[in-house]
């Protein structure tokens, strides 16, 4: 057990770095108050930790202190004001205080600093706005959230190649994503929500009656507002598990309504497993210019120990058809850190996938999320420090002989020695719409279960989100109600128009 003592609101900021160094520990937050009136938390605790912040004039002095039954150590650190709003400032003084702390106690980094959020080159783009350059940005990024010079190397590099991408901003271009949340199973590390179609499948076809129904009155009042559609994305789930005809419905419905002015149209193929010669064909049809068949490992022993109901002999041959009908910008997916994985294992991945050659390789780092499988069973992997860096430096330096760049990155809670997803690409074929999403510079517009609209007013910098009904059976029972909504915060950011 963990007991940590604070005197200020950034509670919850201080708490994340100590998960940096301490995992899924429990932790206990108090009050000072709490300590001065109650001394058995000394006894209690395992380990006993105290983040406190004092104003001085012109200057906040955050401390940290830390106490086992074998030391104390504390870590004390004065921060002139520097004209931020004092709240933001007040945060990243905890969270600095707390990170140098444990990191001197316990003599361990972590190559994004206090970073804990899932974007963390938003701060990057904030500061190319301001007109500041390529050194000063990398040095601001390790000073002041001690980021790895790898990582602000990368954060830079990513920044640059999402501007051309991000800019000219135009408000009356949004993104679609459609959601399907089918799969044939379900994957052991997987918190997505999804319904395995043995249980689910009876639903599947009131499930897209009352999606398309979402779509279309969608379209009616974009056609109204003038709004255009920069990209499509069909994500899950897995869309692949939809049969030929239904997925036929879905990619006709998008094409017709939103397929006119797109400029890139992805469908995740997602599982081997599910991919057929007419599902493909269907893709074709309705002019879907980017897939992504993810293995996650090549590996067939992994893969029946996370609950994937394929081998490599058929991602080889899913992606081998696919080319044969002329799609020509595959990515793939593969995961670092997956349950008895090491490098040997990574190594076999990435020699298969370089013999297929896609054009695009997105590479996630092991998160283990509360509601999936790996966790309820405890079957994570043994924590084996610097074995998942390793591999993504390996896999990273495998992606540049392919004549790949990285295009866009983002972060979860509780990754793997606390990393990131980068997705990489070879020049010119970056997925523009893995790029707004992550960005959040424009309006994303979800339809389906647990789907969630994003509406950007940049002029105010603020984002509005509307998130359907993620239980299958009341999205479809609840559909005229969810439309009211998105149609409702749509209407707000186009009042004018």
């Amino acid at each position: 057990m963990i007991k940590l003592v604070v005197n200020h609101n950034y509670a919850s900021e201080a708490a994340n770095i100590v998960r940096l160094f301490y995992g899924k520990q429990e932790i206990e937050i108090a009050e000072m108050e709490a300590l001065e009136f109650d001394q058995s938390l000394f006894q209690d605790a395992e380990v006993l930790l105290q983040s406190t912040i004092e104003h001085k004039s012109g200057s906040i002095l955050a401390s940290s202190m830390m106490q086992t039954p074998e030391k104390t150590e504390e870590y004390n650190e004065a921060f002139e004001r520097n004209g931020t709003k004092p709240e933001k400032q007040e945060k990243e003084a905890v969270k600095l205080s707390m990170y140098k702390l444990l990191s001197n106690s316990l003599n361990r980094t972590y190559p994004w600093g206090i970073l804990t959020g899932i974007r963390p080159l938003k701060i990057v783009h904030e500061l190319l706005d301001k007109g500041f350059d390529e050194e000063y940005i990398k040095g601001y990024m390790k000073e002041n959230y001690l980021i790895s010079n790898e990582k602000a190397e990368l954060s830079y590099e990513i920044a640059e190649t999402e501007r051309k991408f991000l800019y000219p901003i135009d408000d009356k271009k949004v993104s679609i994503y459609i959601g399907i949340p089918f799969c044939p199973t379900r994957c052991h590390y997987c918190s997505f929500t999804s319904n395995s179609l043995d249980k689910a499948g009876s639903l599947v076809d009131d499930y897209l009656m009352a999606m398309l129904k979402e779509m279309n009155e969608t379209a009616e009042f974009m056609n109204n507002k003038g709004l255009s559609v920069q990209t499509i994305y069909i994500g899950g789930g897995t869309p692949t598990s939809l049969n030929a005809s239904q997925l036929e419905r879905l990619l006709e419905t998008a094409a017709e309504l939103f397929g006119s002015e797109a400029i890139e149209f992805t469908c995740e193929a997602g599982r081997p497993d599910t991919i057929t010669e007419d599902k493909l064909r269907v893709m074709k049809r309705y002019e879907v210019t980017r897939i992504s068949i993810n293995p996650q490992t090549m590996n067939d022993d992994t893969l029946k120990r996370i609950g994937r109901a394929h081998d490599t002999k058929q991602t080889i041959e899913s992606f081998e058809l696919a080319r044969r009908l002329g799609f020509d910008n595959i990515n793939m997916d593969i995961i670092l850190g997956l349950p008895g994985e090491g490098l040997e294992h990574l190594e076999r991945t990435l020699t298969e996938i370089g013999k297929l050659k896609p054009e695009s390789l997105t590479i996630h780092t092991m998160a283990i999320k509360r509601a999936s499988i790996i966790n309820e069973k405890q079957e994570a992997a043994e924590s084996r420090e610097g074995v998942t860096s390793e591999m993504m430096e390996r896999a990273a330096g495998f992606t540049r002989q392919l004549g790949m760049q990285p295009y866009y990155l983002y972060r979860q809670k509780h990754m793997a020695e606390n990393l990131e997803n980068v997705g990489f690409s070879k020049p010119g074929l970056e997925c523009i719409y893995n790029i707004q999403m992550i960005e959040e510079r424009q309006t994303n517009i979800a339809f389906g279960a647990d789907a969630i609209t994003k509406t950007v007013f940049n002029t105010e910098n603020r984002i509005e989100r509307q998130g359907n009904i993620k239980d299958i059976r009341l999205y479809i029972s609840r559909i005229d109600e969810q439309i009211e909504k998105k149609l409702k915060l749509l209407g707000d950011l186009y009042k004018n128009s």
